[in-house]
């Protein structure tokens, strides 16, 4: 072959056509429509109840120009065209432009339209208008369809109303799922795991359980993933709910295999699973190894932990409740009671622990008394535990609130914040890594590069950073306002 002729042959020419089967439109229904066609100008193919569109349908539900189907990168595609009822392909919403293949379903409103590559080339463009009697009125507004998935303007079909249509999210499939949770508390507390395994039992059945009855449904995308959600949610909270309910009325859990546990499902205060109300049975409150609390001696103006904590334990027959402390005195404003046994439950035999603090405010003995409130029968006056220390001189080196002694060597009392304290000791317990090893201008104390001495006092040669070093300056500078003295 001449190789100018099979160059020609080798080379797409300018009016090579794309060979695009012609696409036909056919009316499925409903009835009146049916069987009605008009092939597809590659142009575009106009679908509407205007006279001039291309397939013509006197249908109160479509739109004057509803959706136009045309060719596009290698086939056909159909857009709405702002139609009030919307569009769908396959039962899908048209939004925007989208694909159409050889037998697909379009649905304008309640009217549907199937689409077909003919192969035949002698199909050509044309109209198809209502046949001649038919009830038409084109120029009327186009009535809204209730059960049509909207697009356009409008928005597509909300989730809501999907799933109202759904047969897999009803009443009947939430008594299952609710069954479902059940059997799952029962089978894992039956078999002992506890607070935490009972409520993972309920709430896994009914996912399990509604994931095979929405397929069973025919449930599919978003509208599955919801019913599965909301039904198992749902079942979880009326399990949870009703069980809760039942251990509270008999006083523990009643499923089989949770022993002595109060609650089948965990609790946010497992000690006070009781109603407040005084039991029948008066109890005791012992005041464990002290009578007397001595928090020993303190600066005026500072705070200290008292030694030993207030330690209380139910001595009694049954379950008892600690109500409340508080503390009672002339001095009462320079002690400070901790809270942790405040609206306690206590079982037989059960200790709770009370932090004391002591802030003396003048020097001297000072005494308050600890009340310690409980569920007794009136008249409860309360269990008392005398509380004394001493206030001391006022330090001069004591810090004011939210500073402490820096303490970067012995007897450093500059006062600081508690973080650049921290900073500090960690400084000096790196001390030695950051000298050089071979000494240097300034003798063993040397520093290696990036580092210099802290001289937080005279002859601190601890090695820092150039900003803690002026961290340091700083504090020493401002040490005097920082001071209780």
């Amino acid at each position: 072959m001449p190789a100018e002729r099979r160059a020609r042959r080798d080379t797409p020419s300018a009016d090579t056509a794309l060979y695009r089967p012609p696409g036909v439109l056919t009316v499925t229904a409903p009835e009146p429509h049916t069987g009605r066609s008009v092939a597809v100008d590659p142009a575009g193919t106009v679908l509407g109840r205007d006279p001039g569109c291309h397939l013509a349908l006197s249908n109160e539900h479509i739109s004057r120009r509803h959706a136009v189907v045309r060719s596009g990168d290698g086939g056909y595609v159909v857009e709405d065209l702002g139609s009030r009822n919307g569009s769908m392909v396959n039962g899908n919403p048209v939004l925007g432009v989208v694909p159409l293949h050889d037998g697909d379903r379009l649905t304008l409103a309640d009217v549907e339209v199937e689409f077909r590559l003919t192969g035949a080339q002698s199909t050509t463009p044309g109209r198809s208008e209502p046949p001649p009697g038919e009830a038409w009125w084109p120029d009327e507004p186009t009535q809204p369809s209730p059960h049509v998935t909207r697009s356009g303007e409008d928005s597509p079909r909300s989730l809501r109303h999907e799933l109202q249509d759904a047969p897999g999210f009803s009443v009947p499939a939430l008594l299952l799922a609710v069954a479902g949770s059940v059997v799952g508390t029962v089978l894992t507390s039956a078999a002992g795991t506890g607070p935490w395994g009972s409520l993972a039992g309920a709430a896994l059945a009914p996912v399990v359980g509604t994931a095979f009855t929405t397929k069973r449904a025919g449930e599919k995308g978003r509208v599955r993933a919801a019913a599965i959600i909301m039904l198992s949610a749902a079942a979880l909270f009326i399990t949870w709910a009703g069980v809760s309910l039942a251990d509270l009325a008999a006083g523990s859990s009643v499923l089989p295999g949770t022993g002595e546990r109060p609650n089948t499902f965990p609790a946010p205060n497992v000690k006070d699973p009781m109603p407040q109300t005084a039991p029948t049975v008066r109890q005791e409150l012992r005041i464990e190894a002290i009578a007397e609390l001595d928090c020993g001696t303190a600066a005026i103006g500072s705070t200290a932990l008292c030694p030993h904590p207030v330690t209380i334990k139910n001595t009694g027959t049954g379950r008892l409740h600690i109500t409340s402390v508080e503390l009672t005195g002339s001095h009462m404003t320079d002690f400070t009671a901790g809270q942790e046994c405040a609206d306690v439950w206590l079982a037989v035999d059960e200790i709770c622990a009370i932090t004391v603090r002591f802030h003396p405010s003048a020097a001297g003995p000072r005494r308050v008394t600890l009340v310690i409130h409980q569920n007794l029968p009136p008249p409860d006056r309360g269990t008392n535990v005398s509380i004394t220390g001493v206030g001391g001189q006022k330090d001069p080196d004591a810090c004011i609130e939210g500073y402490v002694w820096r303490e970067a060597v012995a007897g450093d009392h500059v006062c600081v914040t508690p973080e650049t304290r921290l900073q500090a000791q960690r400084d000096t317990q790196l001390a030695e890594s950051r000298r050089s090893p071979n000494g240097g201008e300034y003798g063993p104390d040397t520093c290696i590069e990036g580092y210099v001495w802290r001289e937080a006092v005279t002859g601190d040669h601890v090695c820092v950073t150039p900003a803690t070093r002026a961290l340091t300056q700083q504090d020493n500078t401002l040490r005097d306002s920082r001071r209780m003295g």
